[in-house]
Protein backbone atom coordinates (compact mmCIF):
# COMPACT_ATOMS: atom_id res chain seq x y z
CA UNK A 1 0.00 0.00 0.00
CA UNK A 2 2.72 2.51 0.95
CA UNK A 3 3.89 1.66 -2.89
CA UNK A 4 1.14 2.40 -4.53
CA UNK A 5 0.89 5.58 -2.46
CA UNK A 6 4.47 6.62 -3.32
CA UNK A 7 3.80 5.78 -6.85
CA UNK A 8 0.60 8.05 -6.85
CA UNK A 9 2.43 11.02 -5.20
CA UNK A 10 5.23 10.44 -7.90
CA UNK A 11 2.83 10.53 -10.80
CA UNK A 12 0.86 13.94 -9.36
CA UNK A 13 4.89 15.37 -9.02
CA UNK A 14 5.25 14.62 -12.27
CA UNK A 15 2.02 16.18 -13.28
CA UNK A 16 2.64 19.85 -11.06
CA UNK A 17 6.69 19.70 -13.05
CA UNK A 18 5.21 19.67 -16.29
CA UNK A 19 5.75 22.84 -18.50
CA UNK A 20 2.57 24.82 -18.68
CA UNK A 21 0.95 24.88 -22.59
CA UNK A 22 0.83 27.93 -24.75
CA UNK A 23 -2.17 30.26 -24.16
CA UNK A 24 -2.57 33.95 -23.45
CA UNK A 25 -4.71 35.47 -20.21
CA UNK A 26 -7.38 37.17 -20.70
CA UNK A 27 -9.24 39.94 -18.18
CA UNK A 28 -13.02 38.50 -17.57
CA UNK A 29 -15.60 40.61 -18.34
CA UNK A 30 -17.31 41.95 -15.76
CA UNK A 31 -20.49 42.65 -17.89
CA UNK A 32 -20.50 38.99 -18.12
CA UNK A 33 -21.88 39.08 -14.30
CA UNK A 34 -25.07 39.71 -16.12
CA UNK A 35 -25.04 36.05 -17.21
CA UNK A 36 -24.16 34.58 -14.14
CA UNK A 37 -26.84 35.97 -12.13
CA UNK A 38 -29.61 35.02 -14.49
CA UNK A 39 -28.49 31.69 -14.41
CA UNK A 40 -27.91 31.96 -10.64
CA UNK A 41 -31.87 32.67 -10.43
CA UNK A 42 -33.14 30.93 -13.69
CA UNK A 43 -31.70 27.76 -11.76
CA UNK A 44 -34.47 28.20 -9.04
CA UNK A 45 -36.94 28.10 -11.61
CA UNK A 46 -38.79 25.09 -11.77
CA UNK A 47 -38.92 25.31 -15.61
CA UNK A 48 -40.92 22.83 -18.02
CA UNK A 49 -40.23 23.12 -21.96
CA UNK A 50 -42.92 22.90 -24.64
CA UNK A 51 -41.13 22.15 -28.01
CA UNK A 52 -42.96 22.73 -31.17
CA UNK A 53 -42.95 23.80 -34.84
CA UNK A 54 -44.94 26.26 -36.76
CA UNK A 55 -45.12 26.76 -40.54
CA UNK A 56 -43.24 29.79 -42.21
CA UNK A 57 -44.72 30.62 -45.35
CA UNK A 58 -48.42 31.88 -43.77
CA UNK A 59 -46.28 34.45 -42.11
CA UNK A 60 -44.14 35.47 -44.16
CA UNK A 61 -47.16 35.89 -46.78
CA UNK A 62 -48.62 37.85 -44.04
CA UNK A 63 -45.49 39.71 -43.46
CA UNK A 64 -45.39 40.47 -47.39
CA UNK A 65 -48.32 41.95 -47.28
CA UNK A 66 -47.07 45.08 -44.88
CA UNK A 67 -46.52 48.45 -46.04
CA UNK A 68 -43.30 47.99 -43.36
CA UNK A 69 -40.55 46.10 -42.82
CA UNK A 70 -41.17 43.91 -40.17
CA UNK A 71 -38.47 40.95 -39.20
CA UNK A 72 -39.93 37.60 -38.55
CA UNK A 73 -38.75 38.20 -34.87
CA UNK A 74 -40.74 41.02 -34.17
CA UNK A 75 -43.55 39.45 -35.72
CA UNK A 76 -43.50 36.15 -33.31
CA UNK A 77 -42.75 38.32 -30.61
CA UNK A 78 -45.86 40.89 -31.12
CA UNK A 79 -47.85 38.16 -31.40
CA UNK A 80 -46.44 36.51 -28.05
CA UNK A 81 -47.57 39.65 -26.25
CA UNK A 82 -51.41 39.46 -28.20
CA UNK A 83 -51.31 35.76 -26.88
CA UNK A 84 -50.49 36.60 -23.28
CA UNK A 85 -52.81 39.66 -23.23
CA UNK A 86 -55.62 36.85 -23.70
CA UNK A 87 -54.23 34.96 -20.85
CA UNK A 88 -51.94 37.26 -18.44
CA UNK A 89 -51.93 34.64 -15.91
CA UNK A 90 -49.06 33.18 -18.12
CA UNK A 91 -46.85 36.38 -17.05
CA UNK A 92 -47.72 36.15 -13.03
CA UNK A 93 -45.18 36.18 -10.31
CA UNK A 94 -45.39 35.27 -7.08
CA UNK A 95 -45.56 37.43 -4.13
CA UNK A 96 -44.67 35.56 -1.00
CA UNK A 97 -46.30 31.95 -0.43
CA UNK A 98 -49.93 32.78 -0.59
CA UNK A 99 -50.33 35.65 -3.79
CA UNK A 100 -49.31 36.03 -7.69
CA UNK A 101 -49.00 39.47 -9.44
CA UNK A 102 -50.61 39.96 -12.69
CA UNK A 103 -49.72 42.41 -14.47
CA UNK A 104 -51.46 44.31 -17.31
CA UNK A 105 -48.51 45.32 -19.53
CA UNK A 106 -46.80 42.64 -21.31
CA UNK A 107 -43.31 44.03 -20.88
CA UNK A 108 -41.02 41.18 -23.76
CA UNK A 109 -37.25 41.25 -22.32
CA UNK A 110 -35.06 40.05 -25.57
CA UNK A 111 -31.62 39.51 -25.32
CA UNK A 112 -29.42 41.64 -27.87
CA UNK A 113 -25.76 40.47 -28.49
CA UNK A 114 -23.44 43.50 -28.17
CA UNK A 115 -20.22 44.05 -28.54
CA UNK A 116 -18.38 45.20 -25.12
CA UNK A 117 -14.95 45.88 -25.97
CA UNK A 118 -11.77 43.67 -26.65
CA UNK A 119 -13.80 41.59 -29.54
CA UNK A 120 -15.94 39.98 -26.66
CA UNK A 121 -19.88 40.18 -27.44
CA UNK A 122 -22.58 39.00 -24.95
CA UNK A 123 -26.46 38.67 -24.79
CA UNK A 124 -27.87 41.68 -23.18
CA UNK A 125 -31.37 42.02 -22.38
CA UNK A 126 -33.16 45.22 -23.83
CA UNK A 127 -37.10 45.70 -22.91
CA UNK A 128 -39.63 46.36 -25.00
CA UNK A 129 -42.51 47.96 -22.43
CA UNK A 130 -46.10 47.37 -23.10
CA UNK A 131 -45.57 45.20 -26.28
CA UNK A 132 -49.05 44.28 -26.22
CA UNK A 133 -50.24 48.33 -27.72
CA UNK A 134 -47.15 48.29 -29.92
CA UNK A 135 -47.27 47.24 -33.59
CA UNK A 136 -45.10 45.37 -35.03
CA UNK A 137 -43.16 47.34 -36.63
CA UNK A 138 -42.52 49.73 -33.63
CA UNK A 139 -40.79 46.60 -31.76
CA UNK A 140 -38.93 45.82 -34.90
CA UNK A 141 -37.25 50.10 -34.94
CA UNK A 142 -37.15 49.39 -31.30
CA UNK A 143 -35.01 46.08 -31.83
CA UNK A 144 -33.02 47.46 -34.53
CA UNK A 145 -32.10 50.88 -32.40
CA UNK A 146 -31.30 48.27 -29.49
CA UNK A 147 -28.59 46.87 -31.40
CA UNK A 148 -26.58 50.11 -32.30
CA UNK A 149 -27.11 52.35 -29.12
CA UNK A 150 -24.90 52.69 -26.53
CA UNK A 151 -24.79 50.35 -23.73
CA UNK A 152 -26.12 52.28 -20.68
CA UNK A 153 -27.34 55.01 -22.78
CA UNK A 154 -30.89 53.88 -23.99
CA UNK A 155 -30.05 50.42 -25.60
CA UNK A 156 -29.33 47.08 -23.79
CA UNK A 157 -28.52 47.89 -19.82
CA UNK A 158 -29.07 50.78 -17.75
CA UNK A 159 -26.25 52.96 -16.60
CA UNK A 160 -27.32 51.79 -12.95
CA UNK A 161 -26.88 48.00 -14.69
CA UNK A 162 -23.73 48.21 -16.00
CA UNK A 163 -22.56 49.41 -12.30
CA UNK A 164 -24.64 46.92 -10.55
CA UNK A 165 -22.88 43.93 -12.55
CA UNK A 166 -19.21 45.41 -12.19
CA UNK A 167 -20.10 44.90 -8.13
CA UNK A 168 -18.67 42.21 -6.51
CA UNK A 169 -21.06 38.69 -6.31
CA UNK A 170 -22.24 38.79 -2.60
CA UNK A 171 -23.83 42.51 -2.62
CA UNK A 172 -25.26 41.07 -5.84
CA UNK A 173 -27.33 38.62 -4.02
CA UNK A 174 -28.30 40.75 -1.90
CA UNK A 175 -29.86 42.93 -4.25
CA UNK A 176 -31.44 40.14 -6.03
CA UNK A 177 -32.56 39.10 -2.55
CA UNK A 178 -35.39 42.53 -3.04
CA UNK A 179 -35.63 42.15 -6.51
CA UNK A 180 -36.97 38.23 -6.48
CA UNK A 181 -39.59 38.86 -3.77
CA UNK A 182 -41.13 41.71 -5.38
CA UNK A 183 -42.55 41.20 -8.69
CA UNK A 184 -42.75 45.20 -9.39
CA UNK A 185 -39.31 45.51 -9.03
CA UNK A 186 -38.66 42.71 -11.01
CA UNK A 187 -40.86 43.94 -13.88
CA UNK A 188 -39.23 47.20 -13.73
CA UNK A 189 -35.54 45.66 -13.92
CA UNK A 190 -36.23 42.27 -15.75
CA UNK A 191 -39.50 42.46 -17.67
CA UNK A 192 -42.08 39.87 -17.54
CA UNK A 193 -41.73 37.55 -20.96
CA UNK A 194 -38.65 36.56 -22.07
CA UNK A 195 -37.67 35.72 -25.94
CA UNK A 196 -34.16 34.72 -27.01
CA UNK A 197 -33.14 34.06 -30.97
CA UNK A 198 -30.63 32.06 -31.80
CA UNK A 199 -32.24 30.20 -35.01
CA UNK A 200 -29.76 32.91 -37.08
CA UNK A 201 -27.04 31.04 -36.02
CA UNK A 202 -27.86 27.83 -36.65
CA UNK A 203 -27.99 25.29 -40.07
CA UNK A 204 -30.36 22.48 -39.97
CA UNK A 205 -33.23 22.08 -37.20
CA UNK A 206 -32.14 23.46 -34.04
CA UNK A 207 -33.50 25.04 -30.21
CA UNK A 208 -31.81 26.19 -27.06
CA UNK A 209 -33.78 25.01 -23.90
CA UNK A 210 -32.83 28.22 -21.30
CA UNK A 211 -32.08 28.73 -18.41
CA UNK A 212 -34.35 31.71 -17.53
CA UNK A 213 -36.14 33.38 -14.04
CA UNK A 214 -38.80 34.38 -16.14
CA UNK A 215 -42.61 32.68 -15.43
CA UNK A 216 -42.79 32.57 -19.62
CA UNK A 217 -39.83 32.56 -22.12
CA UNK A 218 -40.19 31.90 -25.85
CA UNK A 219 -36.84 30.56 -27.55
CA UNK A 220 -36.88 31.08 -31.06
CA UNK A 221 -34.80 28.20 -33.28
CA UNK A 222 -33.80 27.63 -36.77
CA UNK A 223 -35.79 27.47 -40.13
CA UNK A 224 -35.91 23.61 -41.31
CA UNK A 225 -37.52 22.04 -44.51
CA UNK A 226 -38.86 18.21 -44.00
CA UNK A 227 -41.78 17.28 -46.15
CA UNK A 228 -45.60 16.61 -45.31
CA UNK A 229 -48.25 15.31 -47.30
CA UNK A 230 -50.47 17.55 -48.93
CA UNK A 231 -53.53 15.74 -51.29
CA UNK A 232 -51.49 12.78 -50.28
CA UNK A 233 -48.26 14.27 -52.21
CA UNK A 234 -45.36 14.76 -50.44
CA UNK A 235 -44.77 18.95 -50.57
CA UNK A 236 -41.44 20.25 -48.73
CA UNK A 237 -42.48 23.27 -46.70
CA UNK A 238 -40.19 25.37 -43.73
CA UNK A 239 -41.07 25.22 -40.57
CA UNK A 240 -39.79 27.21 -37.80
CA UNK A 241 -38.70 25.49 -34.64
CA UNK A 242 -39.60 27.13 -31.51
CA UNK A 243 -39.88 26.13 -27.58
CA UNK A 244 -41.63 27.98 -24.50
CA UNK A 245 -40.68 27.54 -21.18
CA UNK A 246 -42.89 28.18 -17.94
CA UNK A 247 -42.50 28.27 -14.87
CA UNK A 248 -44.49 24.87 -13.24
CA UNK A 249 -44.78 26.69 -9.58
CA UNK A 250 -47.18 29.13 -11.72
CA UNK A 251 -47.98 27.69 -14.82
CA UNK A 252 -48.73 23.70 -15.36
CA UNK A 253 -48.86 21.52 -18.54
CA UNK A 254 -52.13 21.40 -19.81
CA UNK A 255 -52.86 25.29 -19.45
CA UNK A 256 -49.50 25.60 -21.45
CA UNK A 257 -50.46 23.19 -24.18
CA UNK A 258 -53.37 25.23 -24.91
CA UNK A 259 -51.91 28.45 -25.00
CA UNK A 260 -49.29 26.76 -27.16
CA UNK A 261 -52.36 26.01 -29.53
CA UNK A 262 -53.55 29.39 -29.50
CA UNK A 263 -49.92 31.50 -29.81
CA UNK A 264 -49.80 28.64 -32.83
CA UNK A 265 -52.99 29.80 -34.42
CA UNK A 266 -52.55 33.80 -34.09
CA UNK A 267 -48.72 32.93 -35.92
CA UNK A 268 -50.52 31.36 -38.90
CA UNK A 269 -53.62 33.71 -39.05
CA UNK A 270 -51.34 37.26 -38.34
CA UNK A 271 -53.87 38.44 -35.79
CA UNK A 272 -50.82 40.49 -34.58
CA UNK A 273 -50.44 42.73 -37.81
CA UNK A 274 -51.96 45.59 -39.51
CA UNK A 275 -54.38 45.42 -41.38
CA UNK A 276 -52.62 44.55 -45.20
CA UNK A 277 -51.90 48.01 -47.20
CA UNK A 278 -54.16 48.95 -49.37
CA UNK A 279 -53.27 51.41 -52.63
CA UNK A 280 -55.66 52.79 -54.35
Amino acid sequence: MARGLALVLSQLWGLLRQPAPASTQQPYPKLRNFILDVMAEGRRKNTINLLFEAEVAPMRRHLAAQAERISLTSYIARTLACAVNENRSMHAYRRGRSRLTVFEDIDLTFMVERDIGGGAALPLNYIVRAAQRKAASGIHAELQAAKTAPLGQGGPLTALEKRFFGLPRPLRRIVWFFIRRDPVMFKDLVGTVGITSMGMHAQGAAIVLPITPMTLTLSIGSIAKRLVLENGQPVEREFIQLNLGADHDIIDGAPLMRFCTRFKAMLEAGCALEPPHRHG
